[in-house]
């Protein structure tokens, strides 16, 4: 039997990307609605969408299927510093919030400026997963954090953050692909445009 291969498609993973889209928003409303009643576990059910969809952001990344320039951009996330010293209690493996009232310092917020991969390695990685409604310190929406960088800050997002940030990769279109083998270096360089590109072209 011959080896079989195709070419990498943005498709799957997008189709996937938009499904699990609609279900972390559906699951984060679950979460905080006290008449939900189902066979289900919302906040379970919330880290599985939001993880899943991280790994499909990543993979579309990893495997050149989005522009240079989205795979180059950054976005603006909310961020709270972690508590040093004995203040923060490393939280246990089975919990998705350990205290973190204690842990992390809400009077405190900054900015941070992550690509995409960055952000959906957090989500993919997230140690932390606690779900934000009616709080003063922050809109609702979700705190998250990888056990990499749990340490050291959580994430915020409100759930319209997230749709925006998974709209982003599925509008993200590559009209152009180049890949190219350098002899000399063994090297394969790629390069992955937009239509920006060709509408800057036309107006030049």
């Amino acid at each position: 039997m011959p080896i079989s291969s195709t070419r990498w498609q943005a498709d799957p993973w997008k189709n996937e990307l938009a499904v699990q889209a609609e279900r972390a928003v559906a699951h984060g409303r679950e979460v905080v609605d006290e008449d939900f009643r189902g066979s289900h576990s919302p906040l379970d059910m919330l880290e599985r969408a939001i993880v899943i969809g991280g790994f499909c952001i990543r993979r579309l990344i990893e495997k050149k299927l989005v522009t240079d320039a989205f795979a180059k951009s950054k976005r603006a996330v909310l961020s709270f510093p972690a508590r040093t010293g004995e203040a923060f209690r490393p939280p246990f493996r089975s919990s998705s919030g350990g205290t973190a009232y204690g842990n992390y310092d809400f009077d405190a917020p900054a900015i941070l400026e992550m690509t995409a991969e960055d952000l959906a390695n957090e989500l993919i990685h997230s140690s932390q997963l606690m779900v934000l409604d009616g709080e003063e310190f922050a809109g609702d929406g979700f705190l998250i954090a990888s056990d990499r960088h749990l340490k050291k800050r959580v994430l915020h997002m409100s759930f319209d953050e997230f749709t925006a940030f998974t709209a982003s990769v599925l509008d993200d279109q590559v009209y152009l692909t180049r890949d190219q083998w350098d002899p000399e270096t063994g090297k394969i360089s790629h390069e992955r445009l937009g239509p920006e590109h060709f509408r800057a072209k036309l107006v030049t």
